[in-house]
């Protein structure tokens, strides 16, 4: 039979559009849940994710090309296995304690530029580096992060001659504000304590309902695993994963991230009891 999970949608809050570039889903439900093929879970990923079965396999064939895959003979059928390179390429919110549990130096790093509006190349590749490196951006027009990212702007830089257009620049201090104040004024915590606590409500009544089936149903496992990595994402997108310290009081992403890992552990528990072997 089949379960009703309760919905992360809701009317009167914005959740964030997370675009994933194809192939990823493949990686993160590996990453989560392990060695699917054997629990027959593979049919439901497929067609959730991939117009038909020739781009299904195209996926497999260029992350297995890329070595972020790995096909291993099993007893029954093949089985696909993430590599080490494959989960260090998946977006930082799935570890995300390990940037919580780094040691901020107290430095900010503020990114400043100017780009006229002719050159949109330029443009979009700030902007790409801006959200990978989840900077915030202060008074509209200096984006600032305690993360040192002097390297991988150095390397950008040198591929799209961005010196023309931006500077780097260090700082202990922004306006003599306090460390608390900053986070607050580059970074909208307010609309992420709203989407991760609606995360921490529906996950923590939807693992007492899996905790409560004693029979489970593939389909309504699977089904449950989508929507929650689909709702993971949203609620971590606009995360910008700051050292601890630097951490509001009331954040919400360390109990949702911890939920997020005991709901993936009861979704474990329960597709073993499908199949043990």
């Amino acid at each position: 039979m089949g379960f009703m999970w309760k919905a992360f949608h809701h009317p009167d809050l914005s959740l964030p559009v997370v675009r994933r570039r194809i192939g990823l889903e493949l990686l993160e439900m590996l990453d989560l849940l392990g060695n699917m093929a054997a629990h027959g879970a593979w049919a439901f990923l497929r067609n959730r994710s991939y117009p038909n079965r020739t781009a299904y396999y195209q996926a497999v064939g260029r992350l297995s090309k890329q070595g972020l895959l790995a096909k291993r003979q099993g007893l029954d059928t093949p089985r696909l296995e993430i590599t080490k390179a494959g989960a260090d390429s998946l977006e930082a919110y799935f570890r995300p304690d390990i940037w919580w549990n780094r040691k901020w130096n107290g430095i900010w790093y503020m990114l400043v530029y100017d780009v006229p509006e002719t050159d949109r190349s330029y443009r979009n590749t700030l902007r790409q580096f801006l959200k990978k490196q989840r900077m915030g951006c202060f008074q509209k027009s200096v984006w600032i992060t305690p993360h040192d990212i002097r390297p991988q702007y150095s390397d950008l830089k040198e591929a799209a001659a961005l010196e023309v257009f931006a500077c780097l620049f260090e700082a202990r201090t922004v306006l003599g504000m306090p460390a608390e104040r900053v986070v607050w004024e580059a970074w909208d915590f307010d609309t992420l304590y709203d989407v991760q606590q609606r995360f921490c409500e529906v996950y923590g009544e939807n693992l007492e309902i899996l905790r409560g089936v004693a029979v489970p149903d593939l389909d309504s496992l699977m089904r449950l695993a989508g929507e929650e990595i689909d709702a993971y994402r949203s609620a971590f997108a606009n995360d910008p994963l700051l050292p601890g310290r630097l951490l509001p009081l009331d954040y919400k992403g360390k109990e949702a991230y911890g939920l997020h890992r005991q709901l993936v552990g009861e979704l474990q528990t329960k597709l073993m009891i499908l199949n043990p072997k």
